[in-house]
């Protein structure tokens, strides 16, 4: 029988039970044919009582094998459909996650490329300031020999025009 439904049942026999065995007047001819009779009742009644018990839990049983099997079956649907939900979700993740690597690694390879054009361009720099810094150097060295030949001749003219008196 389903849980909470249904009459409470006793399964203990007790002598009270067996309303037929009361006290009777056992003088008489009929009295042992009467207890005989009673007793082989009685037996009957009982078997019939335990083969009604047995019944009775029997019926429990299946009842409480049904009851436990569907709840399993239910509780197995939901576990299995939790994992079939888990991996669809860790599915997605790893797609969304590899998708997600390759635009980092895009970037990343952007970043190098840009990376890799300012070194040329720094090392292109560099070598234009060395260049330009050498070129300067040259010109300064040809413009302080101008000057120098400036000074010399402006000495030449300033002997000539004041020359030195000797003491």
């Amino acid at each position: 029988m389903p849980r909470g439904k249904g009459k409470s049942v006793d399964f203990n026999l007790q002598d009270d039970d067996l309303p037929f065995m009361e006290s009777q007047d056992s003088n008489g001819s009929n009295g042992s044919e009467d207890n005989a009779f009673q007793l082989a009742f009685a037996e009957q009644y009982i078997a019939t009582r335990e083969k009604k018990k047995k019944e009775q839990q029997r019926k429990f049983f299946v009842s409480g094998k049904k009851s436990v099997s569907k709840d399993i079956e239910s509780s197995a649907a939901i576990v299995t459909e939790a994992a079939r939900s888990v991996e669809e979700l860790f599915q997605a993740f790893t797609i969304n996650y590899a998708a997600e690597d390759d635009c980092i690694r895009a970037f990343w390879t952007a970043i190098l490329e840009e990376q890799c054009k300012l070194q040329k361009l720094s090392i292109q720099f560099h070598s234009a300031t060395v260049k330009e810094g050498q070129n300067c150097e040259t010109e300064q060295i040809k413009g302080m020999g101008k000057a120098k030949e400036a000074v010399l001749e402006t000495q030449k003219v300033i002997d000539y025009v004041f020359p030195k008196k000797e003491i």
